[in-house]
Protein backbone atom coordinates (compact mmCIF):
# COMPACT_ATOMS: atom_id res chain seq x y z
CA UNK A 1 0.00 0.00 0.00
CA UNK A 2 2.93 2.31 -0.73
CA UNK A 3 0.61 4.72 -2.53
CA UNK A 4 -1.96 5.04 0.27
CA UNK A 5 -3.49 8.28 1.55
CA UNK A 6 -3.70 8.88 5.30
CA UNK A 7 -6.13 11.36 6.81
CA UNK A 8 -5.42 12.41 10.40
CA UNK A 9 -8.44 13.91 12.14
CA UNK A 10 -8.85 15.71 15.44
CA UNK A 11 -12.21 14.10 16.17
CA UNK A 12 -13.67 10.63 15.80
CA UNK A 13 -17.29 11.44 14.92
CA UNK A 14 -17.93 14.17 12.34
CA UNK A 15 -14.63 14.02 10.44
CA UNK A 16 -14.88 10.31 9.49
CA UNK A 17 -18.45 10.94 8.34
CA UNK A 18 -17.18 13.75 6.12
CA UNK A 19 -14.46 11.53 4.71
CA UNK A 20 -16.89 8.72 3.87
CA UNK A 21 -19.06 11.21 2.00
CA UNK A 22 -16.04 12.75 0.28
CA UNK A 23 -14.88 9.33 -0.87
CA UNK A 24 -18.20 8.63 -2.56
CA UNK A 25 -18.04 11.84 -4.60
CA UNK A 26 -14.33 12.48 -5.12
CA UNK A 27 -12.40 9.24 -4.59
CA UNK A 28 -14.78 6.74 -6.18
CA UNK A 29 -12.41 6.07 -9.09
CA UNK A 30 -9.15 6.00 -7.16
CA UNK A 31 -7.19 2.80 -6.67
CA UNK A 32 -5.32 4.30 -3.75
CA UNK A 33 -6.13 3.02 -0.28
CA UNK A 34 -7.71 5.81 1.78
CA UNK A 35 -7.13 5.36 5.52
CA UNK A 36 -7.93 7.61 8.45
CA UNK A 37 -6.80 7.89 12.05
CA UNK A 38 -8.02 10.15 14.85
CA UNK A 39 -5.90 12.05 17.34
CA UNK A 40 -8.86 12.67 19.69
CA UNK A 41 -7.55 15.89 21.17
CA UNK A 42 -6.72 19.39 20.02
CA UNK A 43 -4.03 20.63 17.68
CA UNK A 44 -1.83 22.07 20.42
CA UNK A 45 -1.31 18.66 22.05
CA UNK A 46 -0.12 17.28 18.73
CA UNK A 47 2.45 20.05 18.45
CA UNK A 48 3.69 19.37 21.98
CA UNK A 49 4.63 15.89 20.81
CA UNK A 50 6.08 16.86 17.45
CA UNK A 51 8.08 19.98 18.34
CA UNK A 52 10.51 18.10 20.60
CA UNK A 53 11.65 16.09 17.59
CA UNK A 54 10.56 17.47 14.24
CA UNK A 55 11.90 14.36 12.51
CA UNK A 56 9.45 12.24 14.50
CA UNK A 57 7.30 9.93 12.41
CA UNK A 58 3.75 11.32 12.57
CA UNK A 59 2.24 7.89 12.01
CA UNK A 60 4.14 6.52 14.99
CA UNK A 61 2.83 9.40 17.13
CA UNK A 62 -0.74 8.53 16.12
CA UNK A 63 -0.19 4.85 16.81
CA UNK A 64 1.22 5.58 20.26
CA UNK A 65 -1.64 7.90 21.21
CA UNK A 66 -4.35 5.52 20.03
CA UNK A 67 -2.68 2.12 20.08
CA UNK A 68 -5.86 0.25 21.00
CA UNK A 69 -8.15 2.29 18.80
CA UNK A 70 -6.16 1.99 15.59
CA UNK A 71 -5.18 -1.66 15.54
CA UNK A 72 -5.47 -1.62 11.74
CA UNK A 73 -2.48 0.75 11.62
CA UNK A 74 -0.21 -1.54 13.62
CA UNK A 75 1.31 -3.24 10.58
CA UNK A 76 1.61 -0.01 8.56
CA UNK A 77 4.45 2.52 8.46
CA UNK A 78 5.16 5.88 6.84
CA UNK A 79 6.35 4.22 3.63
CA UNK A 80 2.86 2.81 3.10
CA UNK A 81 1.49 6.32 2.53
CA UNK A 82 2.49 8.65 -0.26
CA UNK A 83 0.38 11.46 1.22
CA UNK A 84 -0.74 12.54 4.70
CA UNK A 85 -3.38 15.18 5.35
CA UNK A 86 -4.22 16.59 8.79
CA UNK A 87 -7.53 18.25 9.66
CA UNK A 88 -7.75 20.10 12.97
CA UNK A 89 -9.84 22.84 14.60
CA UNK A 90 -8.50 26.26 15.50
CA UNK A 91 -9.67 25.66 19.12
CA UNK A 92 -8.78 29.15 20.29
CA UNK A 93 -10.58 28.61 23.60
CA UNK A 94 -8.33 25.90 25.07
CA UNK A 95 -5.76 26.79 27.71
CA UNK A 96 -2.87 25.75 25.47
CA UNK A 97 -4.08 27.80 22.50
CA UNK A 98 -1.33 29.81 20.81
CA UNK A 99 -1.40 31.63 17.50
CA UNK A 100 2.36 31.24 17.33
CA UNK A 101 1.87 27.48 17.54
CA UNK A 102 -0.55 27.56 14.59
CA UNK A 103 2.05 29.48 12.57
CA UNK A 104 4.74 26.92 13.43
CA UNK A 105 2.47 23.99 12.62
CA UNK A 106 1.43 25.39 9.26
CA UNK A 107 5.09 25.89 8.46
CA UNK A 108 6.02 22.35 9.53
CA UNK A 109 3.02 20.52 8.04
CA UNK A 110 3.18 22.16 4.63
CA UNK A 111 3.66 19.22 2.26
CA UNK A 112 1.55 16.07 2.11
CA UNK A 113 4.42 13.97 0.71
CA UNK A 114 6.80 14.92 3.53
CA UNK A 115 5.69 15.84 7.08
CA UNK A 116 2.04 16.06 6.07
CA UNK A 117 -0.27 18.87 4.99
CA UNK A 118 -2.32 20.66 7.67
CA UNK A 119 -5.78 22.14 7.08
CA UNK A 120 -7.44 24.21 9.82
CA UNK A 121 -11.18 24.75 10.39
CA UNK A 122 -12.30 28.05 11.92
CA UNK A 123 -13.60 27.68 14.57
CA UNK A 124 -14.15 23.90 14.30
CA UNK A 125 -15.17 21.08 11.98
CA UNK A 126 -18.84 22.10 12.05
CA UNK A 127 -17.85 25.11 9.94
CA UNK A 128 -18.42 22.80 6.95
CA UNK A 129 -22.16 22.95 7.70
CA UNK A 130 -22.27 26.68 8.39
CA UNK A 131 -23.70 27.86 5.09
CA UNK A 132 -26.69 29.85 6.45
CA UNK A 133 -30.25 29.48 5.23
CA UNK A 134 -30.44 33.26 5.06
CA UNK A 135 -27.82 35.96 4.95
CA UNK A 136 -24.35 35.94 3.42
CA UNK A 137 -21.73 33.36 4.35
CA UNK A 138 -19.01 35.95 3.74
CA UNK A 139 -20.32 37.89 6.74
CA UNK A 140 -20.44 34.95 9.17
CA UNK A 141 -18.04 35.40 12.09
CA UNK A 142 -17.82 33.83 15.55
CA UNK A 143 -15.88 34.33 18.75
CA UNK A 144 -12.23 33.34 18.38
CA UNK A 145 -11.37 32.60 21.99
CA UNK A 146 -14.63 31.60 23.70
CA UNK A 147 -15.25 27.92 24.25
CA UNK A 148 -17.63 26.76 21.55
CA UNK A 149 -19.77 24.87 24.08
CA UNK A 150 -19.83 27.62 26.71
CA UNK A 151 -22.67 29.79 25.45
CA UNK A 152 -26.26 29.16 24.48
CA UNK A 153 -26.85 28.50 21.76
CA UNK A 154 -23.37 27.01 21.48
CA UNK A 155 -21.66 26.82 18.11
CA UNK A 156 -22.90 23.35 17.26
CA UNK A 157 -26.47 24.32 18.16
CA UNK A 158 -26.16 27.55 16.17
CA UNK A 159 -25.01 25.66 13.10
CA UNK A 160 -27.78 23.08 13.49
CA UNK A 161 -30.37 25.85 13.61
CA UNK A 162 -29.19 27.89 10.63
CA UNK A 163 -27.40 25.44 8.34
CA UNK A 164 -28.56 24.57 4.85
CA UNK A 165 -26.70 21.25 5.09
CA UNK A 166 -26.98 20.04 8.72
CA UNK A 167 -26.18 16.38 7.98
CA UNK A 168 -22.78 15.74 6.40
CA UNK A 169 -23.68 12.12 5.63
CA UNK A 170 -26.30 13.35 3.12
CA UNK A 171 -24.18 15.78 1.13
CA UNK A 172 -24.48 15.37 -2.62
CA UNK A 173 -21.99 16.54 -5.22
CA UNK A 174 -24.00 19.68 -5.89
CA UNK A 175 -23.99 20.47 -2.17
CA UNK A 176 -20.21 20.12 -2.11
CA UNK A 177 -19.93 22.44 -5.11
CA UNK A 178 -21.94 25.06 -3.22
CA UNK A 179 -19.93 24.68 0.01
CA UNK A 180 -16.58 24.83 -1.79
CA UNK A 181 -17.66 27.85 -3.84
CA UNK A 182 -18.83 29.77 -0.77
CA UNK A 183 -15.63 29.04 1.16
CA UNK A 184 -13.42 29.99 -1.79
CA UNK A 185 -15.27 33.25 -2.38
CA UNK A 186 -15.09 34.11 1.32
CA UNK A 187 -11.38 33.34 1.52
CA UNK A 188 -10.79 35.47 -1.59
CA UNK A 189 -12.42 38.39 0.22
CA UNK A 190 -10.34 37.64 3.31
CA UNK A 191 -6.98 37.29 1.56
CA UNK A 192 -7.28 39.36 -1.61
CA UNK A 193 -10.22 41.71 -0.94
CA UNK A 194 -11.92 40.26 -4.02
CA UNK A 195 -15.53 39.09 -3.85
CA UNK A 196 -15.62 36.69 -6.81
CA UNK A 197 -14.85 33.01 -7.13
CA UNK A 198 -11.06 32.98 -7.44
CA UNK A 199 -9.59 32.47 -10.88
CA UNK A 200 -7.01 29.78 -11.54
CA UNK A 201 -4.11 32.19 -10.98
CA UNK A 202 -5.59 33.32 -7.64
CA UNK A 203 -6.05 29.87 -6.06
CA UNK A 204 -2.43 29.67 -4.94
CA UNK A 205 -2.88 32.80 -2.84
CA UNK A 206 -5.57 31.07 -0.75
CA UNK A 207 -3.23 28.69 1.04
CA UNK A 208 -3.54 27.80 4.71
CA UNK A 209 -0.74 30.11 5.82
CA UNK A 210 -2.21 33.10 4.00
CA UNK A 211 -5.69 32.42 5.39
CA UNK A 212 -4.41 32.20 8.95
CA UNK A 213 -2.30 35.31 8.45
CA UNK A 214 -5.38 37.29 7.42
CA UNK A 215 -7.43 35.85 10.28
CA UNK A 216 -4.64 37.06 12.57
CA UNK A 217 -4.56 40.48 10.92
CA UNK A 218 -8.27 41.21 10.46
CA UNK A 219 -10.27 39.19 12.98
CA UNK A 220 -8.36 37.60 15.86
CA UNK A 221 -7.33 40.98 17.37
CA UNK A 222 -11.08 41.63 17.67
CA UNK A 223 -11.55 38.22 19.34
CA UNK A 224 -13.33 37.01 16.19
CA UNK A 225 -12.87 34.45 13.43
CA UNK A 226 -14.20 34.40 9.90
CA UNK A 227 -15.92 31.01 9.69
CA UNK A 228 -14.14 28.78 7.16
CA UNK A 229 -14.04 25.02 6.71
CA UNK A 230 -10.80 23.15 6.05
CA UNK A 231 -12.26 20.62 3.61
CA UNK A 232 -13.07 22.89 0.63
CA UNK A 233 -9.43 23.96 0.45
CA UNK A 234 -8.27 20.36 0.48
CA UNK A 235 -10.65 19.58 -2.39
CA UNK A 236 -9.56 22.49 -4.54
CA UNK A 237 -5.84 21.89 -3.91
CA UNK A 238 -5.96 18.11 -4.26
CA UNK A 239 -8.14 17.95 -7.38
CA UNK A 240 -6.80 21.20 -8.80
CA UNK A 241 -7.80 22.44 -12.24
CA UNK A 242 -10.55 19.85 -12.68
CA UNK A 243 -12.29 20.80 -9.43
CA UNK A 244 -12.09 24.52 -10.15
CA UNK A 245 -13.36 24.06 -13.71
CA UNK A 246 -16.37 22.16 -12.37
CA UNK A 247 -17.10 24.98 -9.92
CA UNK A 248 -16.82 27.59 -12.67
CA UNK A 249 -19.22 25.60 -14.81
CA UNK A 250 -21.68 25.32 -11.92
CA UNK A 251 -21.41 29.03 -11.10
CA UNK A 252 -21.56 30.16 -14.72
CA UNK A 253 -23.58 27.54 -16.61
CA UNK A 254 -23.69 27.83 -20.38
Amino acid sequence: MADGILFVFEGAKVEPQILENLKSHYFADTRQAVVYATFDTHIYTLWDKVKVDKDLDLLEVIKQVNANKHAELAHLNRQDFSQIFLFFDYDGHVREASDQTIKEMLDHFDNETENGKLYVSYPMVEALKHIPKSGCFSDVVVSAKTKAQATFPNYKQLVAQCAVYPDVTKLKKGHWDHIVTENLKKSNVLVNDLSHLPAHHEIGTLNQTAIFGKQLEKYIPQQLLAVLSAFPFFIIEYFGEKALAELEQTTNPA
